[in-house]
This record gives structure tokens, sequence and C-alpha cells, in this order.
């Protein structure tokens, strides 16, 4: 799995070398080497790199959301698939967690693992029209 690395670590106004951004994500140098090939901005090609610290706030922002995968309406995420996945009919369960929020529970139609996606309440109505939503007898009366 891939670390998160904080964007708000590095300081807008300050100028950065290879070994400081090493330091200051404890990476090592060739992790923060990979990162100038993969994109990341240094002021000029004379060495030592130097980097501005906004431009390495926003390449930490812009490497974050490189592996979100956004499921639609009808999808919950597959950890085994590593994509968005249709649920299996009928496998399909609403779990209520907390007074505001409760959690689809369901397998998946290509590998059969389980998946999980947390919803609102309020949204229930919209569920029921995505997926196949089984609710337990003590949820049918909330509804």
């Amino acid at each position: 799995m891939a670390k998160r690395y904080n964007p708000n670590k590095c300081k807008i106004n300050r100028n950065y070398s290879i070994s400081e951004i090493a330091l200051l994500y404890q990476v090592h140098k060739s992790t923060v080497k990979t990162w100038l090939r993969r994109g990341l901005k240094r002021i000029d090609n004379q060495r030592p790199y130097i980097i501005l610290g906004s431009d390495l706030k926003q390449f930490i922002k812009d490497l974050r959301g490189i592996n979100k995968r956004p499921c639609e309406l009808g999808e919950i995420y597959c950890m085994k698939c590593r994509e968005p996945r249709t649920p299996e009919q009928g496998s399909t369960v609403f779990e209520t967690e907390t007074s505001r929020y409760g959690r689809i529970k369901a397998n998946c139609n290509v590998c059969n693992s389980a998946m999980n996606r947390y919803f609102r309440l309020a949204d229930l109505a919209v569920l029921q029209r995505h997926f196949a939503v089984i609710l337990p007898l003590q949820q049918k009366r909330l509804g």
C-alpha cells in the first residue's frame, strides 16, 4: 500500500534540497529523486537541486490523488480487485453504524470477496434504487 504524505509538512515560502525533503517526509533520497523524474519541479538544472516549497506541496497533493478510484452510485470498491465493482445480487446488507451513518456490506460479483461502503441514512431511498438492500428487522421500522 502506498504511503500517504502530509502536504502541510512543507512550508510554501521555503526552498528545499533533496536531502531536506528526504528528512522531512522520512523517505530515502532515491524516493525524492524518483519524485523529480515523476514531475516534481526544481528551480533549475544546476546541482544541488533546489525545490520550491509551493511546488513540493502541490506535488504531494497530486501524489495523494493519483490512486483514487471514485465509485459510481451503484458501485462499491472491492479491496481484492482494487476496482469499483457492482455487488453480487442478493448479498447486499445495510447496517446502521451511528444515528446518521450506515454501511452496506456485499460480495464482489467478480471475485466474491467482502466489500463495504459507508452511506448517510438520509440517502437510504437512493440506495434502495441502486442496490437490492436487505434491511434488518429493526431498520425496516425506520424506513
